[in-house]
């Protein structure tokens, strides 16, 4: 289906748009390419000599035999003088939101449309658009953010710093342990602990001095 140029509201497009250009398949024989590269041309210069741009339909290539209903998706090919095709999705009944707007005056009060057109005719006027004539400064700004050096922190003042938590005293009430291994034994006195010793001494001389000492 073909559409009329200026019939076409650029707020029911959305989405990126995509490019058409013929193709250069080497698959193809030169006769072919040649022919199709002419038929791409021609259909581009007949859409812009007419000021129409075509309604496309996309359906699914392998639907599923389960399937019940197949969603459809609508995209108008736009022709432009570059030997070039450019495809934007355009909006159906589904993605509508209910909206009325007013229609534009015919006629307005001199005392307006006077400085609208002298601000209007005091405009620069360009022929097109070119993106290489405009700056954003995009790059700039994310080298200098993805570069940015790291400052080391400042010093606070000493009123400003944080206040560190002191540990907190814990108090340990006093209890009574019981003691739960067996008492060691009491040590012998001196006196008792070296008399065997001494006993042992005596016996062992009187064994080593002859018979007639003993006596």
């Amino acid at each position: 289906r073909a559409l009329k140029y200026e019939g076409v509201c650029e707020s029911v497009l959305y989405g990126l748009p995509f490019i058409i250009k013929p193709t250069s398949c080497w698959r193809l024989d030169w006769d072919e390419l040649e022919i199709n590269q002419h038929s791409f041309h021609a259909l581009c210069h007949s859409l812009l000599k007419r000021k129409w741009m075509l309604l496309a339909k996309r359906e699914p290539q392998n639907p599923s035999p389960t399937w019940n209903i197949v969603v459809h998706s609508y995209y108008v090919i736009i022709p432009s003088d570059t030997a070039t095709l450019l495809v934007k999705a355009v909006a159906v009944r589904e993605l509508l939101l209910p909206s009325t707007f007013p229609a534009l005056l015919a006629e307005h009060p001199e005392s307006v449309h006077g400085p609208v057109e002298s601000a209007l005719n005091s405009l620069e006027v360009e022929v097109a658009y070119n993106p290489l004539h405009l700056k954003s400064n995009l790059y700039k700004y994310l080298k200098s953010m993805l570069y940015k050096p790291l400052h080391r922190q400042q010093a606070q003042p000493r009123d400003q710093r944080p206040e560190r938590h002191q540990p907190k005293h814990v108090c340990l009430l006093p209890f009574k342990a019981k003691a739960t291994v067996a008492p060691l034994l009491m040590a012998p006195s001196p006196a008792h602990a070296f008399r065997p010793a001494a006993v042992r001494r005596d016996s062992c001389e009187r064994s080593l001095l002859p018979k007639e000492y003993e006596e």
